[in-house]
């Protein structure tokens, strides 16, 4: 989910919701729970869900976390693409499954059920590993509560405003390659890795947006998966004098993985 206001840039001049409620039912219950009291300000709204900027409870010591709250039934996503189910059918029963592949009620509950949960296990992963991401806080049935990324000023920018200084495009490419590496071999591939889903905050990258990750070990296009998250890294630093072969870095990579050698 891309992190960039829809509105006003300045998120300590928004209007701040009143903190009993949030105005979000997904979100109270983060109320509830007292990890967060008011939502700051929307931040972006897209086909999958939508991320708000809110204010953390003062016993957390931070002053905003980030609330991504999912669409329930985003038909023509990712949610019904087999190649990014393939692999999370082993977890499902029969009946279940047969249920989601016949897009009925309840199976479009568990799909959206099984996104929510996909994403927040893959951010402990990444935080578990030193992977640069969102620390996943706490979840609710359709929604994540996770760090976030940027300050009082607006949310961190996307890798696409990069405006590097020469040198420091190729710092950062290896830095996001580093991650890349580490997700990987945690068997997960990002599988929709752009600029767009890349933050720059403090000096590095920050991978977001991991709900599609594919399970290395069962997913049988991972490979490909990885090599268009390169591919498309690779563009477009190519833009800023970074010139490395996709193919070349994901045979690597998939070589690498295969001989346990990450």
């Amino acid at each position: 989910m891309h992190q960039h206001p829809t509105a006003n840039s300045d998120l300590e001049s928004t209007n701040v919701y009143a903190p009993s409620t949030t105005g979000v039912p997904d979100l109270d219950v983060f109320v509830d729970r007292g990890l967060i009291t008011a939502i700051h300000a929307q931040l972006t709204s897209g086909k999958e869900g939508t991320v708000y900027c809110c204010r953390a409870h003062p016993s957390l010591n931070k002053k905003f976390l980030a609330a991504k709250v999912y669409r329930e039934h985003a038909e023509g996503s990712y949610k019904w693409d087999p190649t990014y189910f393939q692999g999370r059918e082993r977890l499902l029963k029969p009946t279940i499954l047969r249920a989601i592949h016949a897009r009925t009620d309840f199976g479009k509950e568990v799909a959206a059920n099984l996104w929510v949960s996909a994403e927040y296990e893959t951010l402990q992963t990444m935080a578990t590993y030193g992977i640069h991401a969102p620390r996943p806080i706490a979840r609710g049935e359709n929604a994540i509560l996770m760090d976030y990324i940027g300050n009082g000023a607006g949310p961190a920018p996307h890798l696409d405003s990069l405006a590097a200084e020469a040198g420091s495009a190729e710092v950062i490419f290896e830095q996001i390659l580093s991650d890349i590496e580490r997700l990987l071999s945690c068997h997960l591939v990002h599988a929709d890795l752009s600029p767009y889903n890349i933050l720059l905050w403090k000096g590095r990258p920050w991978i977001i947006d991991v709900p599609q990750a594919v399970d290395a070990r069962f997913n049988q296009s991972a490979f490909d998966l990885l090599f268009r998250d390169l591919e498309r890294l690779c563009d477009f630093f190519t833009k800023h004098n970074v010139t490395r072969s996709p193919m070349m870095i994901a045979t690597d990579l998939w070589q690498r993985y295969q001989q346990a050698d990450l």
